[in-house]
């Protein structure tokens, strides 16, 4: 699977050949009027060449790359024992925060020719593909496929809320908190979202549901979930690409979303009880269930966190007295017991 739009582009034979790169990268609205043949040929390799392209992630927006953030320890080590470990402990790469998987789905319009660019000719006639594929219906404007959707009302509660005056810099505001790179400028490949949403459905009616809370997730569950019959690879779905995946699925009457507080900043997912049904609208006994089951989870996850976190401050400590390092053992022993006794 290729890593970046580069290798994705030297894998391409025609793009190998300088004539043929010359012609698939010419002014292609000219060539329309002057070799309708040869046009209709290049229509359809940019158009197989985009789609393949996005369903390797290769044309969203750039992922952020991990910042270093500091974690304050109590750990205390002298400047002359302190070793490449007990650095890296206190360093840690908040991933959560500062990346977002690239986007399946869905593709940014805004600098697609400069992306394009192969040994050093830019395709000048790109953006008339895509218009085209957008005339055709093969992709169109994420605001227009997301309209009415949940995800939409979500965002314009948001707005309502804050003055005329300074609504701009509320979304603004708004995108940052959420982590999302605003899906109002990309392009949805409408194909590839209907064949996720189908995939993701198979997943999960193929599972047992046996209690009430099963057909009941989180957005964040639902990321994780099903990101393997999305991406068929390891890994998290992007937030863009389940936004995109559960309109479908709203528009099926297979899920259906709604916000559950007062922030507006939770979304619960129902999926209907069975395939061949159709979803019933969430009810106060679902926001009471998916409550109760998501406190539980989420005490469960800091516990197993905690004990991993104790787990490998009694080892670091071990391997510390080995080495002879009684200060930074003592300062990873005061760490443990402050974990232990959160």
């Amino acid at each position: 699977m290729p890593t970046s739009i580069q290798s994705f582009l030297s894998r391409i034979p025609e793009l190998r050949d300088a004539d043929q790169r010359a012609f698939l990268y010419s002014d292609l609205d000219q060539q329309r009027i002057d070799n309708p043949e040869g046009y209709q040929e290049a229509l359809k390799f940019w158009t197989q060449l985009l789609l393949s392209a996005c369903q390797h992630g290769l044309l969203s927006a750039a992922p952020r790359t991990p910042q270093p953030r500091l974690n304050t320890t109590l750990a205390s080590s002298d400047e002359d024992d302190e070793d490449e470990d007990d650095v890296l402990d206190r360093t840690q790469s908040d991933d959560s925060e500062h990346t977002e998987a690239a986007s399946v789905l869905c593709f940014e319009r805004a600098g697609l020719a400069a992306r394009l660019a192969f040994r050093g000719d830019t395709p000048t006639g790109v953006d008339g593909i895509v218009d085209e594929m957008e005339r055709s219906g093969i992709v169109v404007e994420a605001c227009d496929y997301l309209a009415g959707s949940t995800v939409r009302r979500w965002a314009g509660r948001f707005v309502r809320h804050v003055p005329v005056v300074g609504r701009q810099m509320a979304v603004l505001a708004w995108r940052a908190q959420t982590s999302q790179i605003t899906l109002d400028s990309s392009l949805v490949v409408r194909s590839l979202v209907e064949a996720a949403a189908s995939r993701v459905a198979d997943a999960h009616y193929a599972r047992a549901a046996c209690a009430l809370t099963d057909n009941l997730l989180s957005m964040d569950v639902f990321r994780e979930q099903y990101a393997q019959p999305v991406l068929t690879t390891n890994g998290k779905l992007s937030l863009e690409d389940a936004r995109l995946v559960l309109r479908c699925l709203e528009d099926q009457r297979q899920a259906t979303s709604t916000i559950i507080d007062a922030a507006d900043t939770q979304v619960l997912i129902k999926f209907a009880a069975r395939r061949a049904q159709r979803v019933q609208p969430v009810t106060e006994a679902d926001r009471g269930a998916f409550h109760v089951v998501s406190t539980r989870d989420t005490i469960a996850r800091q516990v197993t966190a905690l004990e991993s976190r104790v787990l490998e401050l009694d080892l670091k400590a071990r391997n510390a007295v080995v080495r002879k390092l009684r200060t930074q053992a003592l300062g990873y022993l005061r760490l443990k017991r402050h974990v232990e006794s959160d």
